[in-house]
């Protein structure tokens, strides 16, 4: 059996990786070639638009003689020509082959994110703008899960949440990581148990994503539970806040948000890894393949990225919230809405 886990990679920042779905004895480079392209023919969000015979004789080739770098840009070949830009390989947990990604090279994010990321907030951050408005920071990451679900629920709580108006979730430095402790965390937020589906290419929905009372179902199983200590202001009005870099399980958490009343999204474009990942253990390799796309509770599919109400792209300014540019739309929207 494989399942598909909402653990997702970031290729410019950091990368995570998360359970695992079958093993196999699989060691030497051409049985675990071969064990990666059988799965990418049955798992691959992509699988029906590939040629597998053609592509099979360009990457299986020759493969059992060749060194491990030849084996890696194999892997990576197979990557490129299903057009997986979030799929990846790991060999003893350290990263071995890594999806070309959606082409935003490091260089190209902006200044101000880099450094927020390197010297800025660390973890879960909340702070009052005003009177009745509050502000999340909710970062990437996966270590710890259930220790970090119950962070970022404690976090939201401490804010009074249910005197408040309005409230905004800043997802611009959430790069990817582990959807669990979102989605549990942030459970109150939603509106709504049902909160997202997963998409194939064509756009034929399934997996109903289910959150309620602090637990994530996976088809009717809960996989990640949380303490919940409040309730929110049934009125209360959210603004998501995004960037270039906020990417896989922050993009998955946006898309929840999408189809909420009340809410509205100030920011950029989003990274765009915004596929499912199915994950295997090949002996000692790991695997991760894409297998779905996301859609909101509204049944929108997300191909590419998530996009934004009000576009914004510079002045943010982590260190002094007040003079964020963002910030300080949102505290416009909410008090005009």
């Amino acid at each position: 059996m494989y399942k598909i886990i909402l653990v997702l990679l970031f290729p410019l920042i950091v990368s995570s990786a998360s359970a695992q779905t079958e093993a196999t004895s699989a060691s030497q480079p051409l049985d675990v070639l071969l064990d990666i392209f059988s799965k990418a023919r049955q798992y691959s969000v992509y699988r029906n638009e590939i040629n597998w015979e053609g592509l099979g004789k360009d990457v299986l080739s020759g493969s059992d003689k060749h060194p491990d770098s030849a084996f890696q840009r194999k892997v990576q070949r197979l990557f490129e020509a299903i057009n997986d830009k979030h799929a990846m390989l790991l060999y003893k947990g350290k990263m071995l082959v890594r999806a070309p990604g959606p082409g935003l090279s490091i260089d190209k994010v902006r200044p101000v994110l880099k450094e927020a990321l390197k010297n800025g907030p660390k973890g879960i951050k909340t702070e009052m703008l005003a009177n009745g408005y509050g502000y999340i920071l909710v970062p990437g990451g996966n270590k710890n899960i259930h220790e970090v679900s119950q962070q970022i629920q404690d976090s939201l709580c401490s804010l009074g949440l249910k005197d408040i108006k309005g409230l905004v979730v800043d997802l611009r430095l959430n790069e990817g990581g582990s959807i669990y402790p979102l989605f549990t965390g942030l459970h109150q937020l939603f509106g709504s148990k049902f909160i997202g589906y997963n998409s194939n290419l064509k756009g034929n929905l399934s997996n109903r994503w289910k959150v309620e009372n602090g637990k994530y179902y996976q088809n009717k199983a809960v996989v990640a539970s949380v303490k919940s200590k409040c309730q929110p202001n049934k009125n209360l009005k959210i603004v998501i806040l995004t960037s270039q870099i906020t990417a896989s399980a922050g993009e998955i958490l946006a898309v929840a948000f999408k189809g909420r009343e009340n809410t509205v999204f100030i920011g950029e474009n989003t990274y765009g890894l915004t596929t499912l990942n199915s994950e295997f253990k090949l002996g000692d390799y790991y695997l991760a393949l894409s297998s779905a796309f996301i859609a909101d509770r509204n049944g929108k599919v997300y191909y590419d990225y998530v996009s934004p109400d009000i576009e914004m792209i510079d002045e943010d300014n982590f260190i002094d919230l007040l003079q964020d540019a963002k910030i300080q739309r949102a505290m416009k929207w909410f008090r005009e809405f």
